[in-house]
C-alpha cells in the first residue's frame, strides 16, 4: 500500500510513545500480562490514556496526547503513572521503565496475538523475540514533507548526542554488555535501520519507500527502524534512539530537549557536515555514554559527550523561552554537572547489591512507581 499523503501538523508539537515493561513481582521476570492488563483497562471505560499491546506479551506501549509544551506532557505521563501502578497492582504486576530488562531470555517470551507480531515472528525468527526491548519514541510536529526531511537532515547530526543522554540499558540476559546504551544494537540486525538515507526531498523519499512496498520487500513504513524516520500519517517525525527512561519526568525533559532542538534546526540553518562521523559518534553513545568521544562533524573537533552537550543546552536557551522549556535546560544542565546517566546509575544499583539483577529490577519499578530516582 503506498503510503499516505503526508498530513498537516502544528509545528513543534510533541507527543511520545513509551513502551513499558510488566514484572512479576515474585522474581522480576517479564510477566505475561499484556492481555490480562489491556482487558482490564478496556473494562473501566476510562479513555484518558491510550495503551496498545506491542510484540511479546511482557511489555505494553502508551501513547501520549499531543502537547505544545512539555510541561502539560509531564502532567499527562504524571497522571498516567498513577493510573497504570494502580491498574498493574490489581493485576499482580509491577510497571518500570529502563530500555532493557537485565535478566530476559529472549527464548521465554510469546507474541501478543496479532497478525502484525505473528508475521514479524515468521519473517525475522529469533530477532522479534529479541526484539523485547524497551524505547521511547518522540513525535515533532513539521507540517509538511519536505520540512520532515530538511529537518531530519539537520538534526542528525546531534541524535548521537540524544543518546548519549538518555542511555539506560546496560544489562542483557544476566550479563553488563559495557555499552551505556545495548539496546539499540538489538535493532542492528533488521534491515533498514540506523540512519535514514540522505533523501533530497520527501518526493525522493515517498519514491524510495513506496518502491520497497511494490517489490514487496517492506509492508508499510513501520518495517524501516531508521534512528529518525517521517511519519505521514501524523504529520511528524519521529525519534527512536532513547531507552525508554525510568521516570516520567526525565521523559518530558528528554521530549522538550528534542523540540528546542527542532526549534533550533528549523530558524537557524545549519551547515552541511564535512565528514560522516555519524556512525563513530553513535557507537560511542551507545558505548560510553556521556563519558563517550563526539567528533564534530562540522569542524574535527574532538570533545566528550558531556561537554558537548552543555555547549549544546547554551546554543538552546535563545528558544527556551518562547517554548516555557528553561526549566527543561536547567533540569538537563543538573544531570551534566555529576556526569551520571541513567545506565551508571543503574550500574550503581547493581554493584550496591552485589550484582543481584532482581534487586535492580525491584529498584526500577520503585523508581517507575515513585517518579524518582534514588540511588542507594
Amino acid at each position: 500500500m503506498p503510503l499516505p499523503p503526508f498530513q498537516s501538523s502544528g509545528l513543534l508539537t510533541m507527543g511520545v510513545e513509551l513502551e513499558l515493561m510488566l514484572l512479576d513481582p515474585r522474581d522480576y521476570s517479564l510477566a505475561p500480562a499484556a492481555l490480562n492488563l489491556l482487558d482490564l483497562m478496556r473494562v473501566r471505560q476510562d479513555n484518558r490514556f491510550v495503551f496498545c499491546p506491542e510484540i511479546t506479551q511482557g511489555m505494553v506501549e502508551f501513547n501520549s496526547a499531543i502537547h505544545p509544551r512539555w510541561h502539560t506532557l509531564r502532567d499527562e505521563l504524571t497522571a498516567m503513572r498513577g493510573f497504570l501502578t494502580s491498574l498493574a497492582s490489581e493485576c499482580g504486576i509491577r510497571i518500570a521503565g529502563g530500555g532493557t530488562h537485565a535478566l530476559q531470555d529472549w527464548k521465554d517470551r510469546e507474541f501478543f496475538p496479532a497478525a502484525r507480531y505473528e508475521g514479524l515472528g515468521e519473517k525475522y525468527g529469533y530477532l522479534s523475540k529479541k526484539f523485547t526491548i524497551f524505547g521511547m519514541h518522540v513525535h515533532i510536529g513539521v507540517g509538511d514533507g519536505d520540512t520532515a526531511i530538511e529537518l531530519i537532515r539537520a538534526v542528525s547530526p546531534w541524535v548521537p548526542l540524544l543518546i548519549a543522554l538518555s542511555c539506560a540499558s546496560p544489562y542483557q540476559e544476566g550479563v553488563d554488555t559495557g555499552f551505556a546504551c545495548s539496546r539499540l544494537h538489538s535493532l542492528t540486525p533488521f534491515p533498514y535501520s540506523g540512519a535514514m538515507p540522505d533523501f533530497a526531498d520527501w518526493a525522493a523519499c515517498e519514491r524510495y519507500i513506496n518502491g520497497l512496498e511494490a517489490w514487496g520487500i517492506v509492508a508499510s513504513i513501520k518495517d524501516f527502524y531508521w534512528d529518525i524516520r517521517p511519519k505521514p500519517e501524523f504529520g511528524t517525525i519521529e525519534f527512536r534512539i532513547f531507552d525508554t527512561p525510568l521516570t516520567g519526568d526525565i521523559a518530558a525533559d528528554l521530549a522538550g530537549l528534542v523540540q528546542l532542538l527542532c526549534a533550533r534546526m528549523l530558524y537557524e540553518k545549519c551547515p552541511v557536515p564535512e565528514c560522516d562521523v555519524y556512525p563513530h559518534n553513535r557507537f560511542q553513545a551507545c558505548r560510553y555514554g556521556l563519558a563517550g568521544e563526539m567528533v564534530d562533524p562540522y569542524s574535527g573537533e574532538r570533545r566528550s559527550f558531556a561537554e558537548a552537550a552543555a555547549d549544546l543546552l547554551n546554543q538552546l536557551a535563545p528558544f527556551a523561552g518562547e517554548l516555557d522549556a528553561r526549566e527543561v535546560l536547567a533540569r538537563i544542565r543538573q544531570k551534566l554537572e555529576p556526569g551520571m546517566t541513567q545506565s551508571d546509575a543503574i550500574v550503581q544499583v547493581v554493584k550496591h547489591h552485589n550484582g543481584d539483577l532482581r534487586r535492580l529490577l525491584a529498584w526500577q519499578a520503585n523508581c517507575f512507581s515513585s517518579g524518582e530516582i534514588t540511588l542507594p
